[in-house]
């Protein structure tokens, strides 16, 4: 009897952390460069003899699948074309350097290249600044910036060999250890351009219903668990 208890308990805790996973899918279809995060469960034995009993682990990873690529026209719009290995750009946060593929920045009056959240973007060598009275900004699929004629700098682009070790904090943004290998632009930017999600929702929805008929089959089970405890404990 315990043992379907463990069972049941353990398939609602699992289908709880994959319904968490799909509904902040759902709810950042829209959100540029948002990367979806899918789960897998492995089941173990834990426990000895008689009280030995199943529990499933679930965990949630990052899927850097690319997104498609939607033409803005904005000038400050960049988006990556990258193949198995994602690009980011680098971005001055708080606390240190954080990293994003969501490329929607915008001049601010002082000609800083800046992040929707006012975060500074980095750049390779000392930081430029770019003049807002000035000639057409174009940038190329390296990164580099050019006003006019003149050729300013190019933006810091980092890629990471195992991008799954990204730690993703509260705002969207990624972040690295110091330890985790990493390199320069893999892929192409695009100007003029966004990212946007990965996310399916038909796919997301679809897997929402078959997450919810597990999570109630479940409860079932407890129910019917419950059910015989209580006849066990008051016969008639």
């Amino acid at each position: 009897m315990s043992t379907g208890l463990y069972y049941g308990v353990s398939a609602m805790t699992a289908s709880e952390k994959r319904l968490e996973a799909i509904t902040s899918n759902i709810a950042n279809a829209s959100t540029a460069a948002y990367k979806r995060q899918a789960t897998a469960s492995t089941g173990f034995l834990i426990g000895r003899d008689e009280k030995t009993h199943l529990q499933i682990g679930t965990r949630v990873a990052t899927d850097f699948a690319q997104g498609p690529i939607e033409r803005t026209d904005n000038t400050f719009d960049l988006a990556f074309q990258s193949g198995a290995i994602p690009d980011f750009f680098a971005v001055e946060g708080p606390q240190g350097e954080i990293f994003t593929r969501n490329g929607s920045f915008h001049l601010n009056e002082s000609g800083t290249l800046q992040t929707a959240e006012g975060y500074m973007v980095a750049w390779e060598g000392p930081r430029q600044n770019l003049d807002p009275a000035g000639s057409q900004v174009s940038i190329d699929k390296t990164g580099t910036i050019f006003q006019g004629s003149e050729q300013i700098g190019q933006l810091k682009v980092v890629s990471f060999n195992e991008p799954s070790s990204l730690q993703q904090n509260g705002q969207g943004y990624y972040e690295a250890d110091p330890s985790l290998a990493r390199d320069g632009l893999r892929g192409e930017v695009h100007q003029g351009a966004l990212e946007r999600s990965n996310v399916s929702t038909v796919d997301e929805m679809i897997a929402m219903i078959t997450v919810q008929r597990r999570f109630e089959a479940a409860s079932n089970v407890l129910d019917r668990i419950d059910e015989t405890y209580q006849r066990l404990n008051n016969p008639r």
